[in-house]
């Protein structure tokens, strides 16, 4: 009787399939997933310390609701564990997924099928080059001692990006890189699609943030003939002191000073002697990727790093060709590598280059002058050069 029964129910259900046929579903509207009450607003907890065969839990999931529920002829399997307080959405994903399977919604309709991988292409924004950069200073000290820096990177975004999504895919997923046409292509389940989409949106905008460095190359020639050099620490005081109002303190680095107020650091600079500008070039690079500038006076390579706290590293090579010193004039080259941390805007001073230089003066001696009572003398002056940099970041970074 109960045979006859089931028979006859299958048949009616068959019937009315052929008279209404539902539209098939395209695959990118298969699962909508928008909140219905049935499926999202009521929660329950089920216990099962025996297997039960998956198309009964099935059943009994959509038991009092308005959901029908239609599973597809290779749905099998069995399921043993407690779900509790979760709704009918969060038991499904729970009891389908481990075994193979999904479900899709239509209105009141749940059919249950079997987990199938989709394929989706992204966008690689990135010019399909390697770059390579390697910098290198140093040079002989007294005592025959050498002191060098060297510093190589290389970069290939799509070597990085394969390496990258491979962790975020399933065992049997595939996926390919074009270069040229800048696509990755993958074909995963749905949510590893989904990871693959999030860490794309959060690479493209930090690979892509653009900074833009304003150099300045300054000589500074002393007035003071006892000085060594620039008086460092009083600057530094004057420019935290109070006598520019709103004007932020100045911080002291390890390799530098930083400063707010351009304008205020070099009045005082030229309070110490005689300011001369050799080259002020400007830079536009992105993120971790070198900016090489060079000029008659100037070799400047600076590689940025901006994150999204407002903070900017710099990685600078100035080399710097300044005029010969004495009868010999000889060419002085001043080379340096370092690392820092600035805020975005502020200036990275740095100083310390300093030499000798021997400069004729014109002195009114009197008498013992010869003609005219001036004699051309010769004295010796401490120069140095100081180098600014101001990186601004000027695509990419959010307001923080």
């Amino acid at each position: 009787m109960r045979s006859a029964l089931a028979f006859v129910m299958i048949a009616t259900v068959a019937l009315q399939a052929q008279q209404r046929p539902l539209p098939p579903l395209p695959l990118t509207q298969l699962d909508e997933r928008a909140p219905a009450a049935d499926l999202d607003n009521r929660a329950f907890t089920l216990t099962f310390s025996q297997p039960v065969a998956v198309r009964d839990l099935l059943l009994l999931l959509v038991r009092g609701t308005s959901l029908s529920l239609v599973p597809d002829p290779g749905v099998s399997g069995s399921f043993i564990g407690e779900l509790k307080n979760v709704t009918v959405r969060q038991a499904l994903s729970l009891i389908l997924r481990p075994l193979g399977f999904d479900f899709v919604v239509d209105g009141t309709v749940v059919r249950v099928i079997r987990r199938e991988a989709e394929t989706r292409i992204f966008d690689v924004n990135y010019i399909a080059t390697v770059r390579a950069a390697e910098s290198s200073v140093g040079g002989a000290g007294a005592g025959g001692s050498r002191a060098s820096v060297s510093a190589t990177s290389r970069t290939d975004l799509f070597a990085d990006l394969a390496s990258a999504v491979k962790p975020l895919l399933s065992e049997k997923a595939t996926f390919t890189i074009d270069r040229k046409p800048g696509l990755l292509q993958v074909t995963d389940f749905p949510e590893r699609l989904d990871r693959v989409a999030t860490y794309l949106d959060a690479m493209h905008e930090r690979v892509l943030r653009q900074i833009q460095v304003d150099a300045r190359v300054l000589e500074v020639e002393v007035s003071d003939e006892k000085a060594a050099g620039i008086d460092w620490t009083a600057i530094a005081a004057q420019l935290s002191g109070a006598g520019r109002s709103g004007a932020r303190p100045a911080r002291r680095a390890v390799t530098g000073l930083r400063a707010t107020d351009v304008a205020a650091l070099l009045d005082l600079l030229a309070a110490q002697g005689t300011v001369t500008t050799l080259a002020s070039p400007s830079m536009l690079a992105v993120n971790n990727e070198p900016a090489i500038v060079r000029t008659d006076a100037v070799t400047l390579s600076v590689t940025p790093q901006a994150s999204g706290d407002g903070a900017i590293m710099l990685d600078v090579t100035p080399i710097v060709s300044a005029a010969g010193d004495g009868a010999a004039n000889r060419p002085v080259t001043i080379e340096s590598e370092m690392l820092a941390r600035v805020a975005d805007g502020e200036t990275l001073v740095l100083g310390g280059f300093v030499r000798d230089r021997e400069v004729r003066e014109k002195k009114n001696l009197g008498d013992r002058g010869g003609w005219f009572g001036r004699s051309t003398v010769v004295v010796h002056r401490k120069v140095e050069v100081v180098i600014l940099f101001t990186p601004r970041v000027i695509v990419g970074v959010n307001a923080q």
